[in-house]
């Protein structure tokens, strides 16, 4: 296995864990029923934690967003403006 591969494993076997623990965590009212060690609270922070981060990654990319507008230059205009002609009236 190359280190890609093995930086792959590494990365699904933690990911498991995680969604393993986070799923026990937002059931936990129901396996609480069944364990009685599990702490209660533990089901509000499996929502509470992924719903701050969510709108804090969101927060952040507007504010990347904004400071890009705001410090990138304008563009520049891709024709000359083209001023129109005023016109006379002739009389014939």
């Amino acid at each position: 296995m190359n280190k890609d591969q093995t930086y792959g494993g590494l990365i699904l076997f933690i990911s498991l864990i995680v969604a393993i623990v986070y799923i026990a965590g937002f059931f936990a009212p129901w396996v609480s029923m069944y364990l009685s060690a599990w702490p209660a609270w533990l089901n509000w922070w499996a929502v509470a934690i992924p719903v701050f981060l969510f709108v804090l990654a969101a927060l952040l990319i507007c504010m990347w967003i904004g400071w890009t507008m705001l410090t990138t230059p304008p563009p520049a205009p891709l024709e000359t403006e083209v001023t129109p002609e005023p016109k006379s009236e002739s009389k014939d």
